[in-house]
C-alpha cells in the first residue's frame, strides 16, 4: 500500500481536522503480566514514589477518551499484545478470568496471545477465549479453540484488517505440557497469506504481534541489516524485522518485551510504524493517527504529550474509576499470597521411602565426582548463565554435571529458555523441578530428587511489588525430606538480586522485606529454612557497602554459610571479577548442624571439564556454591 508518512509532533485535540480526514486514537498495552493493581513508580522514586493507578486509571483514561473523541467526531482502537496473565498472583490464581472481565469492562477490541499467556495450558487459554467479549487474534497459530486470524474495522468509511501474529519460538519459552496440540506457521508466510485474501476488502492493514521490539532498535537494526548484507539466512525474531519485509503493513503493534518506546519505529524502507508499549501496566500507549478519508491512507501521526506517545497512569494525573479500583483491591485481598502453614494432614498422606540415591551416571565425558553425601541435606546453588549458553550443548554437559554431582537440591538462576531448560531435565529422571511462576525475566528453577524429596508448596512472595527484586521475586518451596524414618518440613527459598546501577539500594530493600518474610515463618515455628541464590553481594563488605545487614545482625535466627570461605581465594564464585557473588544461608532450625559436622564450599567444575575458558563459555560466569548438612530425626 502506498502510504504518506510524517511526523507531526502534536497535543491531541488540538486544532481541526479537515473534512478530509480523521483521527484514530491508537491505544495499546502489551506485557502487563496481571499487574492492574495500585503499586508505586518506585523507578521513578524509589523514596518518595507516586503511586501507578493500574487497572482503574487505564480505565478512567480510556473511557474519558473515548467520550472526547465522539465530541470530535474522532475514532479510538484499543489492543494488547500479550503477556497478560503471567507475573502475579491476581493474574495466574483463577487461571486469568479476572483479568478477562477487566479487559471487558475496557472494551478491548482485539487481544494476541503472548508466549507466557500458555502457561496454564491450551486448554485454559481456549476457555479464556470463549469467556472474552474481544476477539483473540493469532493467523499463524492452531489448537486455540475459537482464536481468529484477523479482524476488520471500519471508521468514517476507511476499513482497516488487523492481523494477529504470535512469535513462531513459543516452545523456547514453555514447558512442553502447555503448548501440547498447538502448532505456528512461518511468519512472512502467514502474512503474505492474509494480505493477499483480504487486499481487496480493507484499505490499511494492522498487525498486532507478540513479536517484540528488541531493547536497542538502533542497533539490532544495523546488526539485522549487517546479516542480510552478508547473504545470511536468518529467521524472524522481532517485529523490527518483520517491518522490513512488510511493505503492505502500514503499523505493527507488538509486544514481548516490557520496554517501551516514546516514539514509533518507522522502517527507513518500507515505512512501516511498529509501536511497543512499556511492560506492567505502568502507562497506556497512546498514538493519534491522521487518516485521510479519500485516500484512505495515514498522513501523519502525533502524540498525546510532549514526551511522546506513552501516558504513565499516575494517580496524580489520572484519578482510578473508583469501582473498577475497588474491585481489584477486593481480587488482590483474596488472592493467596502466603505459602501454607499446616501441611501436617497432606504429610499424613505421604509414605516413608528409602531414599537410595543413584550414584551410577548415564554420561561419561567428564570426570566430575560425586560431592552428595550419604545421610547428609545436600544444596547447591547455580547461576547458569542466560541458559542455555550454547544451545543443546550447554544442556547436554549440565545433565552429566548434575548427575556426576549426585546433589540432592540445586538453586538455579537465569533461565531464559524454558523449553530447553524441560528438555534437559527430561534427561535425567531421577530428578524432578519447580519453576518460578511469576519472574518477568531470567527465570528461577529449583532441581530435586523425586525420591527424597515432596513439594508441599510454592510461593513468589513480593510478586505485586517486586521492583526491589527487579522483577524476580523469590521463589520459595515448602519441601517435605523423607528419607527412612526421617520426615522433616524444610523451606527453600532461591533469589536472583538486581546487580550494577542501582542494585546496592534496590539489594538493601529487598533483604529488609526478605528478613521480614522469615521473621514471620520462624515465629511460627517454620524455622528450617536454606536461602541460596546469587545475591550480587560480597560479604566482605562492610556497613552501608552491603546488603546483608538484616541477617547478619540477627545471628540468633539466621548464618550465611559462605562467610567461612569467602576470603579463599581458590573458592571464588564469580572468577571473571574475582568475587564472591553466590551464597547459601541457613535459619536456626539447622544452624546446630552446620557448626557440629557441616561444610560449604565451592564447586569448581572447571577444574574436571577443561579449564575455566571452557566451562565459561559453555556453561556460566558463575560456579555454584554447595553446602551439606546431616539430618536427624
Amino acid at each position: 500500500m502506498n502510504r504518506i508518512i510524517s511526523l507531526s509532533l502534536s497535543v491531541i485535540f488540538v486544532g481541526a481536522l479537515s473534512g478530509e480526514s480523521f483521527r484514530l486514537h491508537l491505544l495499546f498495552t502489551n506485557n502487563i503480566h496481571g499487574a492492574i493493581h495500585e503499586v508505586p513508580a518506585r523507578f521513578i522514586n524509589p523514596e518518595f514514589s507516586p503511586i501507578l493507578s493500574g487497572g482503574a486509571g487505564a480505565y478512567s483514561y480510556v473511557n474519558k477518551l473515548r467520550k472526547e473523541a465522539k465530541v470530535a467526531g474522532d475514532f479510538v482502537l484499543l489492543t494488547d499484545a500479550g503477556n497478560l496473565f503471567q507475573g502475579t498472583q491476581l493474574g495466574t490464581e483463577d487461571g486469568g478470568s479476572r483479568m478477562i472481565r477487566w479487559m471487558n469492562w475496557m472494551r478491548y477490541d482485539a487481544f494476541v496471545p503472548g508466549v507466557r499467556d500458555f502457561d496454564q495450558g491450551v486448554a485454559n487459554l481456549s476457555r479464556l477465549n470463549k469467556e472474552a467479549e474481544f476477539p483473540f487474534l493469532a493467523a499463524n497459530l492452531e489448537g486455540i479453540d475459537g482464536i481468529k486470524d484477523k479482524k476488520i474495522i471500519e471508521f468514517e468509511g476507511v476499513k482497516i484488517g488487523i492481523i494477529g501474529l504470535i512469535t513462531p519460538f513459543i516452545k523456547e519459552g514453555l514447558l512442553p505440557e502447555n503448548y501440547k496440540g498447538v502448532k505456528v506457521a512461518d511468519l512472512l508466510e502467514t502474512l503474505n497469506n492474509q494480505i493477499s485474501m483480504m487486499r481487496e476488502d480493507v484499505d490499511l492493514i494492522f498487525v498486532l504481534s507478540h513479536l517484540g521490539l528488541p531493547y536497542d532498535r538502533e542497533i539490532e537494526y544495523k546488526k539485522f541489516i549487517k546479516k542480510i548484507e552478508q547473504n545470511k539466512s536468518i529467521p524472524i525474531r522481532n517485529a523490527l524485522e518483520l517491518a522490513h519485509y512488510t511493505n503492505d503493513v502500514d503499523v505493527i503493534i507488538t509486544g514481548g518485551f516490557n520496554k517501551g518506546y516514546n516514539t514509533p519505529w518507522v522502517d527507513p524502507n518500507t515505512h512501516t510504524i511498529v509501536v511497543q508499549n512499556y511492560g506492567n501496566l505502568t502507562g497506556i500507549g497512546h498514538l493519534t493517527l491522521n487518516i485521510d478519508k479519500e485516500k484512505k491512507l495515514i498522513k501523519d501521526y502525533s502524540f498525546p504529550t510532549e514526551r511522546g506517545m506513552m501516558v504513565n497512569l499516575f494517580t496524580d494525573d489520572i484519578w482510578p474509576d473508583p469501582v473498577i479500583a475497588d474491585t481489584i483491591k477486593h481480587w488482590v485481598s483474596t488472592v493467596s499470597s502466603q505459602l501454607q502453614s499446616d501441611y501436617s494432614e497432606k504429610i499424613s498422606k505421604i509414605d516413608n521411602t528409602d531414599c537410595v540415591s543413584n550414584k551410577e551416571s548415564n554420561y561419561s565425558d567428564y570426570s566430575v565426582p560425586s560431592l552428595g553425601k550419604d545421610n547428609a541435606l545436600d544444596i547447591m546453588t547455580w547461576n547458569m548463565e542466560r541458559f542455555p549458553l550454547k544451545g543443546s550443548s550447554t544442556m547436554k554437559a549440565v545433565a552429566e554435571i548434575i548427575q556426576d554431582l549426585d546433589v540432592d537440591i540445586i538453586g538455579v538462576q537465569e533461565v531464559i529458555k524454558i523449553g530447553d531448560f524441560a528438555e534437559m531435565m527430561s534427561w535425567i529422571p531421577e530428578y524432578d523441578f519447580v519453576l518460578s511462576r511469576q519472574s518477568s525475566f531470567l527465570e528461577q528453577a529449583i532441581i530435586y530428587k523425586k525420591n527424597m524429596f515432596t513439594v508441599l508448596g510454592q510461593d513468589e512472595p513480593f510478586a505485586f511489588d517486586d521492583y526491589y527484586f527487579a522483577g524476580r521475586p523469590p521463589l520459595v518451596v515448602d519441601f517435605l525430606y523423607n528419607c527412612g524414618e526421617v520426615k522433616q518440613e524444610i523451606c527453600v527459598i532461591n533469589m536472583h538480586l538486581k546487580c550494577c546501577g542501582d542494585g546496592l539500594y534496590r539489594r538493601q530493600q529487598s533483604m529488609k522485606q526478605l528478613h521480614e518474610l522469615l521473621m514471620e515463618k520462624v515465629s511460627t515455628g517454620k524455622n528450617k529454612i536454606i536461602a541460596v541464590g546469587d545475591w550480587n553481594d560480597e560479604l566482605q563488605d562492610t556497613g552501608i557497602y552491603q546488603s546483608f545487614s538484616p541477617f547478619i545482625n540477627d545471628r540468633e535466627h539466621f548464618l550465611f554459610v559462605t562467610e567461612k570461605i569467602v576470603n579463599d581465594s581458590t573458592q571464588q564464585s564469580y572468577p571473571s571479577w574475582p568475587s564472591f557473588l553466590d551464597h547459601i544461608m541457613i535459619s536456626n532450625g539447622f544452624i546446630d548442624l552446620f557448626e557440629e559436622k557441616g561444610t560449604i564450599r565451592s564447586v569448581n567444575i572447571d577444574e574436571w571439564i577443561g579449564g575455566w575458558n571452557e566451562y565459561k563459555n559453555l556453561i556460566s560466569d558463575h560456579r555454584p556454591i554447595l553446602l551439606s548438612l546431616p539430618i536427624k530425626e
